[in-house]
């Protein structure tokens, strides 16, 4: 061993490696980039349903008669708890509880104990003798898992005369703990319960003379009507779609980077490609075959996980699944795998070797990763709006599966998208193997599928814009991670001209763009002046009114906007926050979304470039109240440098919206707005000025760049 030997190879390995881009973009722009946003968009989710969460009302249906100083108590919870008598309560079972003649539960449910066995999401539950059901236990499960309540709370007979002789008062709750909705019922219920019984032990301290119970005050019992194997399909069902799909996403992934890739180390591609068939064909064989091995890899994946939880489950005493439950989540595998080798297809056919198809397809399983991972957040659960998420929905189809409680329309729904989505991926791969590089044998990259048309004079590529958007947004995080003990004027300013402004006026001038082309700076027209300054004036009051009918935006979003607008502060200087909140953010952000972006994505047509500019325009303001307003005034600040062919005419736009919003917040001091809806008399009066300051936009002459 010669150790001089050994560094030299070192460094010349290590130097081809680094000097490579791809190399660079994946070791080191994946983890700046990825985690930080995949964080950031997590926590913004949550936020958003705790805020949903805490606005919730959750129905309780209250069986008994009497118990009127506990219903006097739970009645003004804050309006979250909504109690309806008798709600749902077989006839029955209504006249013996009138009658007196049933008495509460003297043992605890079996489905209480919670066997031994975790897996960091929850616990399976079991006992090896079960306790036969009761016609009560039975007549609230079919209400909650009917979903005509949340929750059903029975006051026993005799509960008024044990608290009036200061006895024990008897309730049971009976709630479904794989119901977002029921769960939430009870935490409720289990709170304001806990509370009325100290309640009572405070008054009964006042009297002489200590009766049975009297410490006690309240008895609580608790009683989850979901069935066993329910909670254990739902603790499964939190894990094991993830993993399965993660797995057949590894299957697809060697076989699909050897047929693409490899060929091309092979040096075999060329060779078929010359052959008198077709680049469908080729790519259909190809797919086919990485699907095959995927499908078998994940069949025995299944096969596997399936006889280890049967074998711990019969251990347990628990039956989780039956064959058909099983065969049926292979079978929703089928379209995950489908698509997944055919977007590893495309994205191997695109790597120059194996080394890029490595590095590619390891980016892949991160969104992959990402996009399952959503589906561990709190109340994600299948529904018309999820089961239209690629990958997602299956996990979340597979999981409702496991726990047996899923829609016919919402299967429909998920197998409808996940083909479709998988169509789209193959006819991408389709796509890239069609195309002329591939053909003439050179490596295809995504900058040649991005740039266009290689005639065109130098100018930023849609490429280049989409890609810059999320390392400015991780540089939004991270400086406001690096600033967050400074002031909030110091973080907005550093983000607006360190993260945005600086960034795209370097790279311009790196890249010798023309910059009166790039950032359309042009001096406009008198007319479209004078339209920006309507279009300004109107544009809060238009789009605020709007909005408003639309959607309704959490009081606790609203009351961080308008801390926001004042900077934190209510004593702010007016002049601070127009320097801060209007001049700064119109120069700023209109540099980077309708200067270099709409450049950027200009070549693909002035629906797309508005579209999308808005688009990540919005998702940059992350608050979840202003992604609406933000994409509506984005659509409008597009089309006004689009048609005006100027830069100027925006910023104006923005500088007069954002300046009268935090006029008016200034001069209220945010009082009373955070509740106040804007009148449709205002709204249509802004909307009309709009209407005519977008009509005065008068359109560039024609310009070579276009």
């Amino acid at each position: 061993m010669r150790p001089g030997i050994i560094w030299t190879i070192f460094r010349k390995e290590i130097t081809e490696a680094l000097r490579d881009w791809v190399t660079l973009l994946v070791l080191v722009g994946l983890p700046i980039v990825i985690y930080p946003l995949t964080a950031a968009v997590m926590v913004m989710v949550m936020e958003h349903q705790v805020a949903m969460e805490d606005r919730r009302i959750v129905n309780v249906a209250l069986w008994g008669v009497g118990a009127a100083p506990l219903v006097g108590w739970l009645t003004p919870t804050n309006n979250q708890l909504k109690l309806e008598r008798w709600r749902g309560i077989p006839a029955s079972l209504q006249a013996e509880l009138e009658a007196g003649r049933l008495q509460p539960p003297t043992d605890t449910h079996p489905s209480s104990e919670p066997f031994d066995l975790r897996f960091g999401l929850g616990s399976l539950p079991a006992l090896p003798n079960a306790v036969p059901e009761d016609a009560v236990l039975r007549a609230a499960r079919e209400v909650v898992t009917g979903r005509q309540a949340d929750a059903v709370l029975i006051v026993w007979p005799g509960f008024d005369d044990a608290l009036q002789q200061q006895a024990l008062g008897r309730v049971s709750v009976y709630y479904d703990s794989v119901m977002p909705d029921s769960a939430l019922a009870w935490s409720r219920l289990s709170d304001q319960l806990g509370r009325f019984r100290r309640h009572l032990i405070k008054e009964r301290q006042r009297a002489r003379g200590l009766p049975e119970g009297f410490v006690t005050g309240l008895e609580v019992h608790e009683d989850n009507v979901a069935p066993i194997r329910r909670q254990a399909g739902d603790v499964i069902g939190k894990v094991l779609p993830i993993l399965l799909i993660l797995l057949s996403a590894v299957g697809a992934m060697m076989p699909a980077a050897d047929m693409t890739s490899g060929e091309k180390d092979r040096a075999t591609m060329q060779t078929l490609l010359c052959a008198p068939v077709h680049s469908l064909e080729i790519v259909a064989g190809k797919f086919l075959a990485a699907w095959a091995i995927g499908v078998i890899g994940t069949a025995l994946n299944v096969a596997s996980l399936s006889f280890t939880l049967w074998r711990v489950a019969a251990t347990a005493h628990v039956h989780l699944a039956a064959f058909g439950t099983l065969a049926a989540v292979l079978g929703l595998l089928l379209p995950a795998t489908w698509t997944i080798a055919a977007v590893f297809m495309a994205v191997g056919a695109l790597a120059r070797d194996a080394k890029d198809a490595g590095n590619f397809h390891a980016s892949m399983l991160l969104v992959v990763i990402g996009l399952l991972a959503t589906t561990l957040l709190p109340r994600v659960e299948l529904s018309s709006w999820t089961s239209f998420a690629p990958l997602v929905n299956l996990a979340l189809l597979i999981r409702a599966l496991l726990v047996g409680n899923v829609a016919v329309h919402l299967i429909f729904l998920t197998l409808l998208s996940s083909l479709a989505y998988a169509g789209l991926a193959l006819a991408l791969a389709a796509w890239v193997f069609g195309r002329e590089q591939i053909l003439l044998g050179s490596p295809v990259s995504w900058r040649m599928l991005l740039r266009g048309d290689v005639r065109r004079p130098a100018a930023p590529t849609p490429g280049l814009v989409l890609t810059l958007f999320p390392f400015t947004l991780a540089g939004f995080l991270y400086a406001g991670l690096a600033l967050s003990q400074q002031g909030l004027v110091t973080i907005l300013m550093a983000t607006q001209y360190g993260v945005l402004l600086l960034p795209v006026v370097l790279v311009a001038v790196a890249r010798r763009f023309p910059l009166t082309q790039t950032f359309s700076l042009r001096w406009p027209h008198w007319r479209s002046l004078l339209g920006s300054v309507l279009i300004g004036l109107a544009a809060s009051t238009a789009v605020g009114g709007l909005v408003s009918r639309f959607v309704r935006i959490p009081d606790e979003f609203q009351s961080e906007f308008l801390k926001l607008l004042q900077l934190g502060d209510n004593s702010t200087p007016l002049w601070m926050l127009w320097l801060v909140l209007a001049f700064t953010p119109a120069l700023c952000e209109e540099a980077f979304f309708r200067g270099m972006m709409l450049s950027g994505l200009r070549r693909w047509g002035p629906w797309a470039a508005i579209g999308i500019s808005a688009l990540l325009f919005s998702l940059l303001h992350g608050l979840f109240s202003q992604l609406l307003p933000s994409f509506v005034l984005g659509l409008v600040l597009g089309y006004t440098v689009w048609r005006s062919g100027s830069l100027y005419c925006s910023i104006l736009i923005h500088i007069l919206n954002n300046g009268l919003i935090a006029t008016l917040i200034w001069s209220s001091h945010g009082k009373d707005l955070a509740t106040k809806s804007i009148p449709w008399s205002p709204t249509l009066a802004a909307l009309g000025i709009m209407a005519i300051g977008v009509a005065l936009l008068k359109a560039p002459k024609p310009r070579s760049d276009v």
